[in-house]
């Protein structure tokens, strides 16, 4: 079995990380998912397959955006200033627990949403399982990264015979409920009301409008999905090949929201010196569009879509004639800039798009050097670039306030990963299982972005294209940055059965951190684990026990 960094789903073996084990004799905390059981409605990326799925894994959607961030929690947190997210490792190459897009531009009260998933740019329909590796035992083997668990990703392999498959789906989404907000009849009769009881100024009469608008109504929509994925597969005993091409697009419920995703992927294997040297290629590029909704991500008075939505006088209209030009425009309580706004107006007049393009992929070759010890060589590649482009333009009343702005952001992420492993698995025979690894493993990351925004345009036409046409540089001025990190590493792990009841499992971890001060970038992580299958047992007369490990 050759040895590498992900999950691997075959009868009775799991994937720990750097090694596969029998699922009896794991020691550790794992939990395996089926991606195609998995499966089950519209999937946008992988952490919507775990979702519900794993004992211990807490799963909380950021917001109902298409392809929506999420916070992950295995077992809870392990620190208060530190990141908790878990380690991603898709087909053996480390993924940065960073966003790939820039966040959004704040003003004042006003905040975007939260970073999408990471994840959007892998097809779930490429995912064949999914392994969480939980406790500190089945972590340790990835030292300081694995602190907050690991999750492997393994794509879909070929198989023999040629089969060419083509999946498509569509579906339609509405909002679950409503606020139940009074609608404009029951607000103007309201103040009326309170007018004539002395309760309200007379001068509130004056904001009334003759409209009946539902602004919840006219925020959202019927969503849809539309998925289409075409894939190839075959091979012969030696070579083998799987391919894919997928287009999916989201739009959601609210106006001015979606995703689309273009993705290609290839992976490859094939068997050289009589099967004893084993190669591999695993390889996608994708291309996700999103649209962001300028809604806020706190609470208060003044804030972009939601706030508004609730707080906007439904006795005004959308939209209304202006009499200067003949033209329909947005309706608005004031001329300019203002705290309080149409939503409608925020969510179709501003633009806030943002495209991420990605190239994830690794080349494995594993050589039978002897009986019972092959060699690995990994080399792994994750390649970033993602471009964020907003506009406030100056009709709207938050883009007033600057009389238009502009804004470009963009993010470089890369890593590149080389792993070189050994493993020592001897038919000893009789009562004793034996496999020992040992390895090293250098990684990169190297991340880039610059930022600009504009303000004071002379016209809308242009957005976010040409910034020299604003009269000053808005704040915060121009930044650019770059920063680069190293990680080294040497791990071993030694995994002993008995009788095929008990089984023990010792691992250490040696990490040195290029992000860490002189004199303390290097520090050990050792874990000790042992299962004994009571269920085994002569005593227990074979009852069955219904227990598994976790």
């Amino acid at each position: 079995i050759s040895v590498a960094s992900m999950v691997t789903m075959l009868t009775g073996v799991v994937t720990t990380g750097y090694g596969t084990q029998r699922r009896e004799a794991i020691t550790g905390s794992v939990a395996s998912v089926d991606a195609d059981e998995a499966k089950v409605g519209v999937i946008v990326n992988a952490n919507q397959l775990l979702q519900g799925r794993v004992a211990g894994l807490n799963i909380v959607t950021n917001n109902g955006e298409p392809g929506g961030g999420v916070q992950i929690r295995i077992r809870g947190g392990t620190s208060l200033s530190a990141s908790n997210d878990p380690l991603y490792v898709i087909d053996g190459v480390p993924l940065q627990n960073e966003a790939p897009v820039p966040g959004g531009k704040e003003f004042g009260s006003i905040r975007p949403a939260l970073a999408r998933s990471a994840l959007n740019s892998i097809n779930p329909n490429d995912i064949e399982s999914i392994t969480v590796l939980k406790d500190a035992s089945a972590t340790a083997i990835y030292g300081s990264r694995g602190a907050n668990g690991v999750i492997l990703i393994q794509t879909k392999r070929g198989t023999g015979g040629t089969s060419v498959t083509y999946e498509t789906y569509a579906s339609a989404s509405s909002p679950a409920g409503d606020l139940d907000l009074l609608t404009g009849s029951e607000y103007r009769s309201f103040v009326e009301a309170g007018v004539a009881d002395g309760s309200l100024a007379a001068s509130r009469l004056n904001d009334l409008g003759t409209a009946n608008t539902d602004w919840e109504k006219e925020l959202t929509r019927t969503g849809h999905a539309m998925s289409h994925n075409l894939t190839f597969s075959g091979g012969s005993t030696e070579t083998r090949y799987y391919a894919s091409l997928n287009y999916f697009d989201q739009k959601g419920v609210v106006l001015s929201n979606g995703l689309k995703r273009y993705q290609g992927r290839i992976n490859g294997q094939t068997a050289a010196l009589t099967g004893r040297l084993q190669l591999g290629v695993n390889l996608t590029a994708s291309r996700v569009d999103n649209d962001y909704l300028p809604f806020e991500n706190t609470g208060g008075f003044e804030g972009g879509v939601f706030t508004n939505m609730a707080i906007f006088n439904p006795t005004r209209p959308v939209m209304v004639l202006d009499p200067a030009t003949n033209t329909n425009r947005y309706y608005e309580t004031g001329s300019g800039a203002q705290s309080v706004r149409n939503p409608v107006a925020i969510a179709e007049q501003i633009d806030d798009e943002a495209g991420e393009s990605r190239v994830l992929g690794n080349v494995t070759a594993t050589l039978e050097l002897i009986p019972g010890l092959t060699a690995q060589t990994t080399l792994g590649a994750d390649y970033t670039d993602a471009l964020r482009r907003t506009y406030f333009p100056r009709a709207n009343a938050i883009g007033a306030a600057f009389n238009g702005l502009a804004r470009q952001a963009d993010r470089q992420m890369q890593t590149l990963n080389l792993q070189q492993l050994l493993t020592y698995a001897p038919d000893i025979g009789g009562r004793h299982d034996l496999e020992v690894v040992g390895g090293y493993e250098y990684t990169k990351n190297s991340n880039s972005g610059f930022e600009v925004i504009a303000q004071g345009f002379v016209t809308d036409v242009f957005r976010w294209n040409a910034l020299v046409g604003g009269t000053q540089t808005a704040s915060p001025p121009p930044e650019s940055y770059r920063q680069e990190s190293k990680l080294v590493s040497f791990l071993s792990r030694i995994n002993y059965g008995l009788d095929g009841k008990y089984f023990l499992t010792g691992v250490v971890r040696y990490d040195g951190s290029s992000r860490l001060a002189s004199g303390n970038q290097w520090s050990a992580f050792p874990a000790l684990s042992a299962s004994w299958r009571i269920g085994e047992e002569s005593f227990m007369g074979g009852q069955p026990l219904g227990l598994s490990t976790l």
